[in-house]
């Protein structure tokens, strides 16, 4: 375990050296304060450890400040209270126009600071190398959402199944439009890795086994409303027989509802992705079908979980290596409750893994 001393004497020369090479350094968080508590109880947690006692971990999550990676930080941070871990959340913030870079950077910022063990998610095939970087450092890493190529550089991951979210996918618009559907697809960006296996999975569903649904349209919003407005307006432009709009990024789903609104195209289905505000909120007031919420809470709780169980039991850890988190289908019949579902669902302090 590291002295409060140097951390803090890493973390400074770190910050230092963004600011010489021009690099903005990544925003900063660290688990000072108790997570809110779930719906479902956990285990009483035992007295933590004194503080030089515990073990280090960061959290580099892919949007500080975005709201469904504040779940996974919130999650995180609970785990880190019960089981006495000193973590620190940084990354890039959440509006930045250079996800990669600030990325890397935090990364870079990470090994640096030389924790007991780094919890990170590839999600575009760029970042390999520096996660490579924190194998060769000695860095035991944990992964979120995404997979690295090279299955000996990670302990353990936990994410959504995303090929088997666009098969779900499928198969719910399907069930929802007696199976016709002209679908629109929207994309952060056309080549993040996980939402392009979303696709991937919607599309060889639809091919296989529904002859009546077509893809009209694949879009990239930038994860940006305004750009998701534009490219919307577009599409059921070009494409005016477009009836189902399916999200694969969790922020522009409120620019698409304001363009159908405001031609009014209500007749277009909206499947939104995760358990977003604005979102729950829309479906509530009838605007959005539904959304598929990835589950953030678990992937955070139990990423700091196995990262604890990992470097206090070493070998005898019982976690599997690949923990698919699952999804919630919300809709107005349950975008008052479906919080205790994502919650309800968490391996919590004291409780079995399940079998591997």
């Amino acid at each position: 375990m590291k002295k409060i001393l140097i951390l803090v004497l890493a973390l400074m020369l770190a910050l230092s050296a963004f600011a010489c090479s021009g690099k903005a350094a990544p925003a900063v968080e660290t688990a000072t304060e108790a997570a809110t508590e779930p719906t479902a109880a956990a285990e009483p947690a035992a007295e933590p450890a004194a503080a030089e006692d515990q073990p280090y971990v960061i959290l580099v999550n892919a949007l500080v400040g975005h709201p469904v990676y504040e779940q996974q930080a919130e999650a995180a941070r609970k785990a880190a209270e019960e089981y006495g871990v000193k973590l620190e959340i940084i990354g890039p913030t959440f509006g930045t126009t250079t996800i990669v870079t600030d990325y890397i950077a935090a990364m870079e910022n990470a090994i640096t600071m030389q924790p007991d063990a780094i919890i990170g998610e590839p999600f575009d095939p760029s970042l390999f190398e520096v996660f490579d970087r924190a194998k060769q450092a000695g860095i035991p890493m944990f992964l979120t959402s995404n997979l690295l190529e090279d299955e000996s550089a990670f302990i353990s991951w936990i994410g959504t199944d995303n090929y088997n979210y666009g098969v779900n996918a499928a198969d719910m618009i399907a069930t929802k439009t007696d199976g016709k559907a002209s679908i629109c697809v929207v994309m952060g960006d056309l080549a993040t890795t996980n939402q392009v296996e979303q696709r991937k999975g919607l599309e060889e569903r639809i091919a296989e086994k529904y002859p009546d649904m077509k893809i009209t349209n694949v879009v990239a919003d930038k994860n940006d409303v305004a750009t998701a407005m534009s490219v919307i307006e577009d599409t059921l432009n070009t494409y005016p027989e477009t009836n189902v709009v399916i999200m694969l990024e969790s922020t522009g789903g409120p620019g698409v509802v304001q363009v159908c609104q405001e031609t009014g195209r209500t007749d277009v289905l909206i499947l939104d992705i995760d358990a977003v505000d604005a979102t729950i909120d829309n479906i509530k007031a009838g605007k959005v079908w539904a959304t598929l919420a990835q589950n953030f809470y678990k992937r955070g709780y139990e990423s700091v979980r196995m990262a604890y169980e990992y470097l206090t039991e070493g070998d005898a850890a019982t976690f599997a290596k690949l923990n698919d988190s699952g999804t919630v289908l919300i809709d107005q019949s349950n975008a008052g409750t479906y919080a205790e579902d994502l919650w309800g669902a968490i391996m919590y302090k004291g409780t079995a893994w399940p079998a591997k």
